[in-house]
């Protein structure tokens, strides 16, 4: 398992290369030639969907390899009681030996014949003592390793959740990912419409008021992370922020009336707007309230139109100013 542990780390080490070549190729692209900047781009995302696929390979050796190492734990401590009770079945034999060996030499002396099978009967008791006492030794240490065993499988059981988590979220900003995070959405949907609870579903969009700009991917890449920080800093732990597509973030906020969202939501933008002037955002709010039988892309497409409008106005204004 050890070569195995080897060969998960190799396959990180390489993605976390080839990612890094990946920014490399973008960041050298040749900021005048348009076509160069569509190159790297679909290189870019060629690549992180390479890494991505080695990511979940390495998931897989690592959760295999757990479960291994927790079988072989368990084996190993099943070989233990087993030697434990060879041994104790052995202490019992010599001491019965010992026993009827004294009884024999008090009753007919030590010089007789049957004496001496005495002595022959505690000198085999005394033989399988010490076959006990190496059994009892060979079992601590098999629970030895079955104990390193169980802290190995742990260890792996951690990095496979971390693993899991990373291969569940958008590598470029820290959001959920589209497929892991449509389920958590609908989740909190279905949860407050059960609960007959207010929910605001909140569409944010972003990207560059020029045609060129929305090519440099390595910009927008820079630009969704920035603002996803800012959108994070500003709702709640519990709140899900989703990666929707390359220029679209959607979350929810559980009990928030619309106003308040928007308003979370545009200081988020605001800050945004100070450090990237050149972009656009627009935000966009529908409410899903006791009662209403809303679906998830209903209140997406609802959401993301008033979005995209906003998005549209805050371009043309910067466009003519």
């Amino acid at each position: 398992m050890s070569d195995r542990d080897q060969a998960a780390s190799d396959a990180d080490q390489r993605v976390s290369d080839r990612d890094q070549a990946l920014s490399d190729r973008e960041l050298g692209t040749n900021p005048v030639a348009d076509s160069g900047r569509l190159r790297a781009h679909e290189l870019a995302k060629a690549g992180r969907g390479e890494g991505t696929m080695s990511r979940m390979a390495t998931t897989a050796v690592r959760a295999q390899v757990a479960a291994e190492r927790h079988e072989q734990a368990w084996r190993r401590d099943e070989m233990a009681r087993h030697r434990d009770e060879v041994a104790a079945a052995r202490d019992r034999e010599a001491e019965e030996v010992d026993k009827a060996a004294e009884e024999m030499a008090g009753q007919l002396g030590k010089d007789s014949p049957a004496a001496k099978v005495a002595a022959v009967a505690r000198a085999s008791a005394a033989a399988a003592r010490v076959r006990a006492a190496e059994d009892r030794r060979r079992a601590a240490h098999d629970r030895e390793e079955a104990a390193r065993d169980r802290q190995e499988a742990a260890s792996d059981r951690e990095l496979l959740m971390t693993e899991i988590e990373r291969s569940h979220m958008d590598e470029s900003t820290g959001a959920y990912g589209r497929w892991v995070g449509e389920m958590l959405l609908r989740h909190e949907l279905e949860r407050a419409q059960g609960m007959g609870r207010t929910l605001a579903l909140c569409v944010v969009t972003f990207g560059k008021t020029t045609q060129a700009g929305r090519q440099d991917d390595s910009a927008l890449t820079a630009l969704a992370r920035d603002l996803f920080l800012a959108l994070w800093g500003r709702v709640r732990p519990f709140d899900p922020i989703v990666r929707w597509s390359e220029e679209e973030f959607v979350c929810t906020l559980a009990e928030v009336n619309p106003e308040e969202a928007r308003r979370w939501l545009s200081d988020a933008c605001s800050e945004i707007a100070e450090r990237h002037p050149e972009d656009a955002t627009g935000i966009g709010v529908a409410s899903s309230s006791e009662g209403d039988d809303d679906t998830l892309q209903g209140l997406i497409e609802q959401a993301g139109k008033q979005a995209g409008e906003q998005a549209g106005e805050q371009a043309g204004e910067q466009t003519a100013s």
